[in-house]
């Protein structure tokens, strides 16, 4: 298969399944950062499955509210319009990817990776002391769909991306694009920006999903792009309980962090690994 023939069939993914008629809408709702609560509980009870997982999540120990939020302005109201927009924009495309056809890729693997990709680079952003820094408001949304490009190969080529993963497991010293490269001749990086372009996800979420994995990348939007690629990075070493964390100095010296705080953040992360994996089970199901 060639890379242009693999562009062609994930961008001409427009009639994705999806969650509701209104999904075009809830995308545009959750770009807007001037929306209010009220205006965007609106638009989002249009969709019984997004306000049902709210109001879930809103209940949920991850913000101890135990039962007592009823409607869907209360849980935005809770969880905050940045929360929100981040966790509708995941579950929408959590709900039009299937990766059931693909027995190696584990949904639950993926979306804990990315949801503490995204808890750890917020606890990382509050330590960010340059001028230039990220725009708070993408910090949590580009955490969830940073590897985004994955799930949708996986959806499309499901036995070619069966076949990188278990490759990847045997020869782990290659890295996962790599094995995807060979199978279909792009990889999940390049395939989320061309899902991305076809969303029209801002030109931010997709500079980090293209080049989150490059520690000296030094472009556009490069603060976000390097704070989002050491929370991947250690998200998964975490989850994968490595004894060491990789170096990361010469990207946490570029954004002004300290030793103490990335210490701080490391221990916020890590206690919230329970709720991090709740939130997970909700994208993952």
């Amino acid at each position: 298969m060639t890379q242009e023939r693999a562009r062609q069939e994930i961008q001409q993914q427009k009639e994705l399944p999806t969650l509701s008629p209104n999904i075009e809408e809830i995308l545009q709702a959750c770009k807007d950062h001037d929306i209010d609560h009220h205006q965007l509980s609106k638009i989002l009870e249009g969709s019984p499955t997004i306000t049902a997982r709210l109001l879930g999540l809103a209940n949920s120990a991850f913000f101890g509210q135990q039962g007592r939020v009823n409607s869907l302005s209360h849980a935005i109201s809770i969880l905050g319009l940045v929360t929100v927009r981040s966790v509708t924009i995941g579950l929408v495309v959590s709900s039009v990817f299937d990766g059931h056809k693909c027995p190696n890729f584990r949904a639950d693997r993926y979306w804990t990776s990315t949801v503490m990709t995204s808890v750890l680079a917020q606890e990382l952003f509050k330590g960010i002391t340059i001028d230039d820094g990220p725009d708070k408001n993408s910090v949590f949304v580009a955490g969830l769909l940073h590897n985004i490009g994955l799930i949708a190969l996986v959806h499309l080529y499901p036995d070619e991306m069966n076949r990188a993963f278990t490759n990847y497991a045997a020869n782990p010293e290659k890295v996962l694009a790599e094995h995807i490269q060979e199978q279909i001749n792009t990889d999940h990086y390049q395939a989320g920006v061309w899902l991305g372009n076809k969303w029209h996800l801002p030109s931010s979420l997709l500079l980090v999903m293209e080049h989150h994995y490059d520690r000296d990348y030094r472009g556009r939007e490069w603060a976000l792009v390097q704070l989002e690629g050491v929370a991947a990075r250690w998200a998964n070493q975490i989850i994968d309980q490595h004894e060491n964390l990789s170096d990361e100095s010469d990207s946490f010296s570029a954004l002004g962090i300290t030793k103490a705080h990335i210490e701080l953040s490391l221990q916020n992360t890590r206690e919230k690994l329970d709720q991090i994996n709740e939130m997970a089970s909700l994208l993952a199901n």
